[in-house]
């Protein structure tokens, strides 16, 4: 033991056998630490653009979150709230047919055909409804949206890696980057998705100026965590 660790594996000493008032500080030391370095990654994240990442590869990493957990955890988080806040799914069908025959002039160009019948009974018989169809692909989407923006990041850091590829740094500097850059973006996107749901609400209009504005500020925050990451030039950058 060196200290309160192994000096062989670096597992903490914890010793078990001790009352709980000393367990429960020690876990609310922990969570308060944890919860501290959530506002400090994301302050760093949000107010200075590629510092966080600089921050890291020069090593001070124990005041940060590990930038791959982060970015798995609020990518979780955003497609929790898309779930449960994003936009109306549900898949409206229009039967002009119907209408038509309402009033009696319905016409044999307004009528379905027979594939199309089988179709939405099939899809009725096996969702419930064409509704419960349509969630059904959106929810299908964002489920394999998730896997594919995890695969983009590791692809995005080796695009890095051949545009900078003078700079002499690993691969790795530039994963680092790319998992915080795409961290960014799903806070964005987080916000943009609460705000659109509360964008309903009357008169609230600058909802939706608040959402384009924030579209705008990723771009912007992309050119400036660039160029302070690999301190190149504005034109270069």
């Amino acid at each position: 033991m060196n200290g309160s660790y192994c000096s062989q594996c670096g597992q903490r000493d914890i010793d078990y056998q001790q009352s709980f008032g000393t367990v429960f500080r020690d876990f609310l030391d922990s969570f308060l630490t944890f919860d501290a370095k959530v506002i400090q990654t994301l302050w760093l994240l949000l107010s200075r653009p590629g510092e966080l990442t600089l921050r890291f590869l020069q090593g001070q990493q124990i005041r940060f979150l590990n930038p791959i957990r982060f970015y798995i955890s609020v990518s979780l988080v955003f497609f929790l709230i898309l779930h449960f806040a994003g936009p109306n799914t549900s898949v409206v069908i229009e039967r002009p047919d119907l209408a038509a025959g309402q009033h009696g002039s319905a016409s044999s160009n307004q009528q379905e055909s027979a594939e199309e019948q089988q179709f939405e009974a099939k899809m009725i018989g096996k969702y419930g409804s064409l509704q419960g169809f349509g969630s059904h692909l959106v929810a299908e989407f964002v489920e394999r949206l998730q896997w594919m923006i995890l695969v983009c990041v590791p692809i995005y850091a080796g695009l890095l890696k051949l545009i900078y590829f003078r700079s002499g740094r690993p691969y790795l500097a530039h994963l680092v980057f790319a998992f915080h850059l795409h961290s960014a973006f799903f806070v964005c996107a987080i916000v943009q998705t609460l705000l659109n749901a509360i964008s309903k609400v009357p008169h609230l209009d600058w909802v939706k100026w608040a959402v384009a504005l924030l579209g705008l500020w990723l771009a912007v925050y992309l050119f400036l965590a660039q160029r302070r990451v690999y301190g190149q030039s504005w034109w270069t950058t």
